[in-house]
């Protein structure tokens, strides 16, 4: 059986054809085996489109402080950090308290009807702690109504406040005016100098360095320790 030459050649130049007009894909195209349909009899093989992963809309769950560095395509969150100052009582937890802020009758001779602080008692010679960080600004010595007594300045909130330390024992403070106290520290010791009519701590809070306030509510709104 003879076959004509140019059958032949009119076959190849059809295959060459079908082929060319194959899509051409780039290498990095992926097909998952679900994707890929089998050509039928007749029929052009097609591949199935490529389904593009979802681009995630950043702006919905990102935080209104993060913020778009262009110069490194991130995204970065902007952090604030609030002051924290220490503030802790002078003497611990469930200490007894005798006389506190306001008018009193004048437990001795001497001693006021106004009382601008309160007095704990922690038994004698307990030790007396600072309040928080701050500088001595004063200090006294036995012979005064307070005794022996020392003055701490503090910056609170931005805002300045002084304590006193009164009626300590007779060479408990070592402590001198200028220098500086961390919160906790020992200031002294629980003693019955000047006008007192027995061991205690005598402590007053006085805001912008020269008003006084109780100092029971202002320790609980402050302390944190």
């Amino acid at each position: 059986m003879r076959v004509d030459k140019r059958l032949l050649t009119a076959g190849a130049l059809g295959a060459a054809g079908f082929m060319l007009s194959l899509p051409v894909l780039p290498a990095s195209a992926e097909f998952a085996s679900e994707n890929v349909q089998t050509a039928e009899p007749g029929q052009t093989f097609v591949a199935a489109d490529v389904v593009e992963p979802p681009v995630e809309d950043v702006s919905a769950s990102t935080p209104a402080s993060a913020k778009f560095t262009e110069s490194t395509g991130e995204l970065r969150e902007d952090f604030t950090v609030s002051r924290f100052d220490l503030v802790m009582s002078p003497v611990p937890a469930g200490t007894p308290m005798g006389d506190g802020y306001g008018y009193r009758t004048p437990p001795c001779a001497g001693c006021s009807s106004f009382h601008k602080g309160v007095d704990w008692n922690p038994g004698a010679g307990s030790a007396v702690r600072a309040m928080a960080n701050g500088t001595v600004s004063e200090i006294g010595n036995p012979s005064g109504g307070l005794g022996v007594y020392v003055v701490i300045d503090h910056v609170i909130g931005g805002q300045k406040i002084s304590t006193v330390y009164a009626h300590m024992a007779i060479g408990s403070l070592s402590l001198g005016v200028g220098d500086k106290v961390t919160a906790g520290d020992t200031v002294g010791a629980v003693g019955s100098t000047g006008q007192s009519t027995g061991p205690h701590l005598y402590f007053e809070v006085r805001v912008n360095g020269t008003t006084p306030v109780n100092p029971i509510p202002w320790l609980a709104a402050h302390v944190n320790a």
